[in-house]
Protein backbone atom coordinates (compact mmCIF):
# COMPACT_ATOMS: atom_id res chain seq x y z
CA UNK A 1 0.00 0.00 0.00
CA UNK A 2 2.74 2.48 0.97
CA UNK A 3 4.70 1.60 -2.18
CA UNK A 4 1.67 2.24 -4.42
CA UNK A 5 1.09 5.55 -2.66
CA UNK A 6 4.74 6.47 -3.24
CA UNK A 7 4.38 5.81 -6.99
CA UNK A 8 1.26 8.00 -7.15
CA UNK A 9 3.12 10.83 -5.40
CA UNK A 10 6.01 10.53 -7.88
CA UNK A 11 3.61 10.72 -10.83
CA UNK A 12 1.79 13.74 -9.42
CA UNK A 13 5.07 15.45 -8.52
CA UNK A 14 6.45 15.09 -12.03
CA UNK A 15 3.22 16.45 -13.50
CA UNK A 16 3.29 19.40 -11.10
CA UNK A 17 6.95 20.08 -11.84
CA UNK A 18 6.29 20.18 -15.56
CA UNK A 19 3.72 22.96 -15.17
CA UNK A 20 4.80 24.87 -12.05
CA UNK A 21 8.57 24.69 -11.73
CA UNK A 22 10.14 28.13 -11.30
CA UNK A 23 12.91 26.86 -13.56
CA UNK A 24 10.45 26.03 -16.36
CA UNK A 25 11.60 22.41 -16.11
CA UNK A 26 13.65 22.39 -19.26
CA UNK A 27 15.01 19.00 -20.25
CA UNK A 28 18.46 17.52 -19.92
CA UNK A 29 19.34 14.53 -22.07
CA UNK A 30 21.41 11.47 -21.31
CA UNK A 31 22.80 8.62 -23.37
CA UNK A 32 21.65 5.08 -22.64
CA UNK A 33 25.02 3.93 -23.94
CA UNK A 34 26.74 5.89 -21.16
CA UNK A 35 24.60 4.09 -18.59
CA UNK A 36 25.68 0.62 -19.68
CA UNK A 37 28.25 -1.00 -17.35
CA UNK A 38 31.72 -1.52 -18.74
CA UNK A 39 32.74 -5.14 -19.18
CA UNK A 40 35.84 -4.59 -17.08
CA UNK A 41 34.07 -2.94 -14.15
CA UNK A 42 31.82 -4.29 -11.42
CA UNK A 43 28.53 -2.38 -11.30
CA UNK A 44 27.67 -3.12 -7.68
CA UNK A 45 29.62 -2.63 -4.52
CA UNK A 46 29.16 -6.21 -3.42
CA UNK A 47 32.18 -7.80 -5.02
CA UNK A 48 35.16 -7.26 -2.74
CA UNK A 49 36.08 -7.74 0.91
CA UNK A 50 37.09 -4.07 1.12
CA UNK A 51 33.65 -2.95 -0.03
CA UNK A 52 31.97 -5.23 2.50
CA UNK A 53 33.74 -3.43 5.33
CA UNK A 54 31.83 -0.22 4.55
CA UNK A 55 28.88 0.92 6.63
CA UNK A 56 26.48 1.23 3.70
CA UNK A 57 25.13 -0.72 0.74
CA UNK A 58 25.20 0.85 -2.71
CA UNK A 59 24.69 0.08 -6.36
CA UNK A 60 27.66 1.56 -8.23
CA UNK A 61 26.92 2.91 -11.71
CA UNK A 62 28.91 3.96 -14.78
CA UNK A 63 29.91 7.57 -14.28
CA UNK A 64 29.90 9.05 -17.81
CA UNK A 65 26.18 9.91 -18.06
CA UNK A 66 26.09 11.51 -14.62
CA UNK A 67 29.26 13.49 -15.23
CA UNK A 68 27.59 14.99 -18.32
CA UNK A 69 24.49 15.82 -16.26
CA UNK A 70 26.65 17.61 -13.71
CA UNK A 71 28.31 19.69 -16.44
CA UNK A 72 24.87 20.65 -17.79
CA UNK A 73 23.62 21.57 -14.31
CA UNK A 74 26.72 23.69 -13.65
CA UNK A 75 26.23 25.52 -16.95
CA UNK A 76 22.50 26.12 -16.50
CA UNK A 77 22.59 26.94 -12.78
CA UNK A 78 25.79 29.00 -12.99
CA UNK A 79 27.48 27.05 -10.20
CA UNK A 80 30.66 25.06 -9.73
CA UNK A 81 29.93 21.85 -7.87
CA UNK A 82 32.08 19.66 -5.71
CA UNK A 83 31.76 15.99 -6.58
CA UNK A 84 33.22 12.56 -5.86
CA UNK A 85 34.03 11.54 -9.42
CA UNK A 86 31.79 8.47 -9.29
CA UNK A 87 28.11 7.53 -9.38
CA UNK A 88 26.09 5.28 -7.09
CA UNK A 89 22.68 4.75 -5.56
CA UNK A 90 22.83 4.26 -1.80
CA UNK A 91 20.48 1.41 -0.85
CA UNK A 92 21.20 1.35 2.90
CA UNK A 93 22.88 4.43 4.34
CA UNK A 94 25.29 4.61 7.33
CA UNK A 95 22.64 6.02 9.67
CA UNK A 96 20.34 3.10 8.89
CA UNK A 97 23.14 0.58 9.27
CA UNK A 98 23.99 1.97 12.70
CA UNK A 99 20.61 0.57 13.79
CA UNK A 100 20.63 -2.57 11.65
CA UNK A 101 24.01 -3.71 12.97
CA UNK A 102 22.43 -4.40 16.35
CA UNK A 103 21.09 -7.62 14.82
CA UNK A 104 22.67 -8.18 11.38
CA UNK A 105 26.10 -7.59 9.87
CA UNK A 106 27.05 -5.81 6.67
CA UNK A 107 28.29 -9.16 5.34
CA UNK A 108 24.77 -10.55 5.79
CA UNK A 109 23.30 -7.52 4.03
CA UNK A 110 25.72 -7.89 1.12
CA UNK A 111 25.02 -11.61 0.86
CA UNK A 112 21.29 -10.91 0.65
CA UNK A 113 21.88 -8.18 -1.95
CA UNK A 114 23.96 -10.56 -4.05
CA UNK A 115 21.27 -13.24 -3.78
CA UNK A 116 18.71 -10.72 -5.03
CA UNK A 117 21.01 -9.67 -7.89
CA UNK A 118 21.61 -6.07 -6.82
CA UNK A 119 24.22 -5.68 -9.57
CA UNK A 120 21.51 -6.14 -12.22
CA UNK A 121 18.83 -4.05 -10.54
CA UNK A 122 16.89 -2.13 -13.20
CA UNK A 123 16.34 1.55 -12.55
CA UNK A 124 14.76 4.49 -14.32
CA UNK A 125 15.96 8.09 -14.29
CA UNK A 126 13.12 10.51 -13.49
CA UNK A 127 14.56 14.01 -13.23
CA UNK A 128 17.32 16.18 -11.77
CA UNK A 129 16.45 17.49 -8.33
CA UNK A 130 17.84 20.22 -6.11
CA UNK A 131 17.86 20.41 -2.33
CA UNK A 132 18.84 23.53 -0.41
CA UNK A 133 19.44 24.21 3.29
CA UNK A 134 20.44 27.80 4.06
CA UNK A 135 23.28 28.55 1.60
CA UNK A 136 24.14 24.93 0.77
CA UNK A 137 22.69 23.17 -2.27
CA UNK A 138 22.96 19.64 -3.61
CA UNK A 139 21.94 18.34 -7.03
CA UNK A 140 21.02 14.76 -7.88
CA UNK A 141 19.33 12.50 -10.42
CA UNK A 142 16.09 11.14 -8.95
CA UNK A 143 15.71 7.42 -9.61
CA UNK A 144 12.88 4.88 -9.52
CA UNK A 145 13.68 1.19 -8.92
CA UNK A 146 11.29 -1.47 -7.62
CA UNK A 147 14.16 -3.94 -7.18
CA UNK A 148 15.95 -1.67 -4.71
CA UNK A 149 12.77 -1.35 -2.63
CA UNK A 150 12.44 -5.14 -2.69
CA UNK A 151 16.02 -5.52 -1.42
CA UNK A 152 15.34 -3.08 1.42
CA UNK A 153 12.18 -5.00 2.38
CA UNK A 154 14.15 -8.26 2.41
CA UNK A 155 16.75 -6.63 4.68
CA UNK A 156 13.93 -5.49 6.96
CA UNK A 157 12.57 -9.05 7.12
CA UNK A 158 16.01 -10.44 7.97
CA UNK A 159 16.50 -7.78 10.64
CA UNK A 160 13.15 -8.39 12.35
CA UNK A 161 13.53 -12.19 12.09
CA UNK A 162 16.63 -11.84 14.28
CA UNK A 163 14.84 -9.79 16.90
CA UNK A 164 15.25 -6.29 15.49
CA UNK A 165 12.52 -3.75 16.13
CA UNK A 166 10.46 -3.13 12.99
CA UNK A 167 10.43 0.62 13.58
CA UNK A 168 14.23 0.81 13.63
CA UNK A 169 14.41 0.40 9.84
CA UNK A 170 11.69 1.62 7.49
CA UNK A 171 12.23 0.06 4.04
CA UNK A 172 9.76 2.47 2.43
CA UNK A 173 11.54 5.59 3.69
CA UNK A 174 13.82 5.50 0.70
CA UNK A 175 14.47 8.11 -1.96
CA UNK A 176 16.81 6.51 -4.52
CA UNK A 177 19.03 9.04 -6.29
CA UNK A 178 22.47 9.61 -7.75
CA UNK A 179 24.29 12.61 -6.31
CA UNK A 180 25.69 14.82 -9.08
CA UNK A 181 27.41 17.45 -6.95
CA UNK A 182 27.02 20.00 -4.19
CA UNK A 183 28.11 23.54 -3.37
CA UNK A 184 29.68 22.92 0.05
CA UNK A 185 28.55 19.51 1.33
CA UNK A 186 26.11 16.83 0.33
CA UNK A 187 22.73 17.20 2.02
CA UNK A 188 20.64 14.26 3.17
CA UNK A 189 17.26 13.30 4.60
CA UNK A 190 18.64 14.01 8.07
CA UNK A 191 19.31 17.60 6.93
CA UNK A 192 15.70 18.00 5.80
CA UNK A 193 16.31 17.31 2.09
CA UNK A 194 14.01 14.73 0.48
CA UNK A 195 15.49 13.63 -2.81
CA UNK A 196 12.34 12.67 -4.69
CA UNK A 197 10.51 13.96 -7.76
CA UNK A 198 8.90 16.81 -5.84
CA UNK A 199 12.32 18.50 -5.87
CA UNK A 200 12.92 18.23 -9.62
CA UNK A 201 14.18 21.25 -11.55
CA UNK A 202 14.94 19.52 -14.88
CA UNK A 203 13.26 16.61 -16.62
CA UNK A 204 15.46 13.88 -18.08
CA UNK A 205 15.07 12.30 -21.49
CA UNK A 206 17.18 9.71 -23.30
CA UNK A 207 18.96 10.87 -26.40
CA UNK A 208 17.54 9.59 -29.66
CA UNK A 209 19.58 6.78 -31.13
CA UNK A 210 21.52 7.79 -34.21
CA UNK A 211 20.58 5.86 -37.30
CA UNK A 212 23.29 4.54 -39.58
Amino acid sequence: MMRAFHLVIISLSLTACASKSPYGLSSLSYSNEDLKPQATRSVASVSSHKEKSKSYLSLDLPYAAFEKMRHEVEKNQHVTLQHRGEAHITVVNPVEFSRLKKKISMNEIHALAEQMDLQKAPYHLLCVGKGTVKEDSTYYAVVESDRLFQIRKAIHMLFTSKGGKAEDFNPDQFYPHVTLGFTKKDLHFEDGVIKDASSCIYSLRPEEQKKN
